[in-house]
């Protein structure tokens, strides 16, 4: 009986190590497509969404538009990091099946990030300021970091 509760926990915890490496290889992706983005793209100032006004509207009006922006790398950017924002909400999910504190905290952790980083996106798309995209770096780096200690975590 013990064997069995002690090999599904061990197979929880496989499950949530495998989808913590994709997420960290989602998140790689990420990192360079937005590194691309930042380098090689000028995204227009005078936008849906843009400017000055009420934060949460332009906000979601700027990642509207983006996905309408006729740029391909910002399409794609936003585009992983909704599946990046699926992909935490499954991890704490994976987490809490597998039943270890750390994992959960590690996993909530990391998914906070990535909101926070999305939160950033649509604050660079809304005000076109620099401190948005180095934020959304700081996001990707405590990300990155959790599911690291994720991978690491022993039965």
């Amino acid at each position: 009986m013990i064997g069995a509760v002690t090999g599904e926990i061990d197979r929880r915890l496989g499950v949530l190590r495998r989808r913590s490496a994709t997420t960290l290889v989602v998140l790689v992706v990420q990192f360079l497509v937005g590194v691309s983005l930042n380098l090689y793209v000028t995204i227009p100032t005078h936008h849906p969404g843009a400017g000055s006004g009420p934060y949460l509207s332009g906000a979601v009006s700027g990642v509207l538009w983006s996905f309408t922006s006729g740029l391909p790398l910002l399409v794609v950017h936003v585009g992983i990091g909704v599946v990046l924002l699926l992909s935490g909400i499954e991890l704490v999910i994976h987490s809490v099946r597998a039943g270890r504190r750390a994992a959960i905290w590690l996993a909530a952790v990391g998914l906070t990030a990535i909101i926070f980083a999305g939160f950033n996106g649509a604050s660079f798309l809304k005000y076109n300021l620099n401190i948005s995209s180095m934020l959304m770096s700081v996001g990707f780096a405590v990300a990155v970091v959790c599911y690291v200690v994720i991978l690491g975590l022993s039965a």
